[in-house]
């Protein structure tokens, strides 16, 4: 799991000291972790796509995609912030 908290506040500072350098580090890793979280969205659809093509969701196979959905939103809601500064610094 992301800690978005601590990713949010180290662009934050970054951003203070026109830092683009650590902020395309940081964007760097939240791709590659992008990039692990699509492989598992692969392969937990390919192994649980019938349990989900049920009526239910309620269960515990939909908790969990549920979960990864939202942790998925966070890191790309994280990548746009650091796109955003490393856009505003590189016009400058």
């Amino acid at each position: 799991m992301i800690n978005k908290k601590l990713y949010l506040q180290q662009i934050s500072t970054f951003s203070i000291y026109n830092d683009i350098k650590s902020i395309e580090n940081i964007r760097s890793e939240l791709l590659i972790e992008r990039r692990k979280m699509d492989r598992w969205f692969d392969k937990y659809l390919d192994m649980f796509s019938k349990e989900m093509g049920t009526d239910k969701s309620d269960t515990n196979v939909w908790k969990l995609y549920n979960n990864k959905c939202n942790e998925y939103g966070e890191l790309n809601g994280i990548v746009k912030t650091a796109d955003f500064y490393i856009k505003k610094f590189s016009n400058i």
